[in-house]
């Protein structure tokens, strides 16, 4: 390295007033670039998950995409009423669950004279015929 008042030369990296060598110079770089990758994929992550449809894993909305769920269940008889007991059914209703892949054939199973159900949560149905 030689006098500190000597020029840094070109293959040298001015670092907050020290030089560095060409082989630090490379480790700088490396770091600098996975700092910048770490700093993307925080940022770009979360906005893939935003662009798809609510709820996803490590998405922005991801507790509380989903919203209140509704069951209508058709008798024998034909006639339509709205099912109340989701949380005698299920234990806890909690909205951020989709409830829709098994919730249908749990109200089956729960009313006897239940034809069909119709489960609808955040904009979405599912139904299915009982029997």
């Amino acid at each position: 390295m030689g006098d500190p008042n000597d020029d840094p030369s070109p293959d040298d990296l001015v670092v907050g007033g020290s030089t560095l060598p060409p082989g630090r110079r490379r480790h700088a770089t490396i770091g600098t670039i996975a700092v910048i990758a770490v700093i993307f994929l925080q940022v770009a992550i979360p906005l893939v998950a935003l662009l798809q449809p609510p709820p996803q894993k490590f998405g922005f909305q991801m507790y509380s995409g989903l919203g209140a769920v509704t069951a209508t269940v058709t008798g024998s008889d034909g006639h339509e009423h709205s099912f109340e007991g989701i949380d005698d059914l299920v234990g806890k209703y909690r909205p951020d669950t989709d409830w829709l892949p098994r919730l249908p054939e749990a109200i089956c199973a729960a009313v006897p004279d239940a034809a069909s159900v119709t489960v609808e949560q955040s904009g979405r149905v599912r139904s299915i015929e009982c029997g």
